[in-house]
């Protein structure tokens, strides 16, 4: 059930995000809707999933284990780390009206926060090997 959770959280950021930057140059107010709801729908994932990993006895716990190598692991949360700092700041820059590098850093956010998105639906499962 946690997996389920995150990856629809992740699942609602992804199509956020893609329909907010869709609206990015004909309607400014879903733009912001859209991101915004991107924004916290990957913050809230990622808050359960660091609480669940940290707070509440690891992911095996909750029925959440990954397939790949821990060298992988770590590759995928690094790459996650750093869609997360971007997406953040991509969203104070957006919302301090700072266009010139809120637009230059989609163009590493979207692909980056795309990957990310996918190799984490396929390096974790809900049930062990």
């Amino acid at each position: 059930m946690a997996l389920f959770l995150v990856n629809s959280l992740m699942t609602i950021s992804i199509i956020g995000f893609y329909l907010g930057y869709f609206f990015r140059k004909t309607d400014q107010k879903r733009h912001r809707l859209f991101n915004t709801i991107g924004i916290l729908a990957n913050l809230s994932a990622a808050v359960y999933l660091l609480s669940i990993k940290y707070l509440l006895g690891g992911i095996a716990e909750h029925q959440i284990y990954p397939i790949a190598p821990e060298i992988i692991i770590h590759i995928h949360r690094f790459f996650a780390a750093i869609a997360l700092i971007l997406m953040l700041c991509m969203g104070y820059l957006g919302w301090k009206r700072k266009r010139n590098l809120h637009v230059k850093l989609h163009y590493i956010f979207l692909p980056l926060y795309t990957i990310v998105y996918i190799s984490g639906l396929f390096l974790f499962q809900s049930k062990p090997l």
